[in-house]
Order: structure tokens, then C-alpha cells, then sequence
């Protein structure tokens, strides 16, 4: 089978792959290699054009998993101990874990020019001392983002003459949000660790789903409305995002 090399672009992004066509296949499939080869195997016959709005469809998809790859290569868990950094609003902070005190109930955060200073209430010979941390900082986490969350939804439904139910915090593995006509909407507490225009984009975008519930056109021209440089910060949220993603932040 020959293989073909063609391009797409995407804001200021040129996105390389291979495309090769085969009698066997029924469907257009794109591949993510670990070292971040883009390849096409698509139905015999098919246009290049229909296979570009087929990459570009998976756009966000590529850009992603491209990063994961890259961040795979020196990949180094974190052991909550201090001088380990962990981002908050796009910054990073240094982690500094205190003595433990006893007297307290539970591990205490907070911070403070710059570092994350952590009191524990466990003694750092203790095993389950990294969890505590860990717990603490996802605690502190999930507060900051419910506070920050729920005032930049409040000035984005406002701007949109939208109203909505409610809004949750939850552990979301796979998103960064979800909302619908339901008038629920939730966010990945993760999303905190990321730069406030980023935050606002899954605000955004997440509101807008509560008028509609899919990717329609409708969907991103009140997106655009809401936001009208949507485009870049939803490309810097794909390239960016798998750094926010945890795995070697907080798990």
C-alpha cells in the first residue's frame, strides 16, 4: 500500500501525518505512535479532503495524546514531599511539608509567597504520610475551584442571559467538565491547576451546553459569542492539558 504524507493546520499549529488507503478498511482510523507520528489508514478511494476533516475532527484528540507521549519519556511520580512542585492557576508552587501536629485533626494547606506549606498531623516516618498530603492538597484544590468556578460561571451566564441549577466539584478522570439542559453543571476539580483563561474557556463551553447538548454550529457560535478567541484557548487547553492531568501531579 503507498503511503502519502499531507498537512493540516490549526491556528498556528501545522499537524504532519501519513496517510495510507487500503481496499480493507470500511472507516477512516488515526493513529498517535509513542513517538508522535501522526498516521491515516483510510478506505481505498478516499478523498484527501475528507481525510483532513477527519484529522481535524480529532485535532485536540492528537494534540493530547502527543503530550502524553512526550511527558511519558521522563515521567516521575510525585511523593508529596517537599520541593515537589504542583501548579495552581498556571503557576507552579514548591510543596513544603511542615512538622506534623499532632493536635490537629486533619492536615492543614496553605499558600503562602509562592510555596504550598502543608501541616500534617502524621510524623514523616509514617507511610500513609504522602497520602495525607496528597488528601490535603486534592481538599484544598477542590475548595479553590468551587470559589473561582462558581464566580466565573456567574459572570459568564450573566453575559449570556443563561441561568443554570447548580454547580459540582467532582474527580473527573477523562473531562474537564460536563453540563447539559438539565441545568447541572460539573467541573474536574483539576482544572484549577491550569492558567485562569483556560479555566474560563471550560466555563464557557460548559455553559453553552446548557442551551445545547451537542457540538452543533449553533453550539460554537454562542461560544464564539461568549468568547470570541475560544479556538486558541481550546488548542492551548489540549496541548497544555495532559500537564494538568495528574499522573505525575496529584493521582
Amino acid at each position: 500500500m503507498k503511503r502519502q504524507q499531507d498537512a493540516v493546520e490549526y491556528g498556528t499549529t501545522t499537524l504532519s501525518y501519513g496517510i495510507t488507503r487500503s481496499p480493507h478498511r470500511e472507516t477512516i482510523a488515526v493513529t498517535v505512535h509513542p513517538n508522535g507520528a501522526v498516521s491515516v489508514v483510510a478506505p481505498k478511494g478516499t478523498r484527501k479532503s475528507k481525510i483532513a476533516k477527519a484529522v481535524e475532527d480529532k485535532v485536540d484528540w492528537i494534540l493530547r495524546q502527543q503530550e502524553y507521549f512526550r511527558r511519558q519519556v521522563n515521567r516521575h511520580p510525585k511523593q508529596f514531599v517537599s520541593g515537589e512542585a504542583f501548579y495552581y492557576l498556571g503557576r507552579q508552587h514548591q510543596l513544603k511539608v511542615l512538622r506534623a501536629q499532632r493536635n490537629r485533626v486533619d492536615a492543614e494547606v496553605q499558600l503562602y509567597r509562592g510555596q504550598f506549606l502543608v501541616k500534617p498531623t502524621l510524623p514523616a516516618d509514617d507511610p500513609e504520610r504522602g497520602t495525607e498530603v496528597k488528601e490535603a492538597l486534592v481538599a484544598w484544590y477542590s475548595e479553590r475551584a468551587f470559589e473561582h468556578i462558581q464566580a466565573t460561571c456567574r459572570r459568564f451566564a450573566s453575559n449570556l442571559g443563561m441561568t443554570y441549577q447548580s454547580i459540582q466539584i467532582r474527580d473527573m478522570r477523562r473531562r474537564w467538565g460536563s453540563g447539559g439542559t438539565s441545568g447541572r453543571l460539573l467541573f474536574n476539580w483539576r482544572i484549577i491547576m491550569a492558567p485562569k483563561r483556560l479555566v474560563e474557556y471550560v466555563v464557557a463551553h460548559e455553559l453553552c451546553h446548557l442551551r445545547f447538548d451537542n457540538h452543533s454550529q449553533d453550539f460554537w457560535r454562542l461560544l464564539e459569542r461568549a468568547m470570541p478567541d475560544y479556538e486558541r484557548r481550546r488548542l492551548e487547553l489540549a496541548i497544555q492539558g495532559p500537564k494538568f492531568d495528574l499522573k505525575d501531579g496529584v493521582p
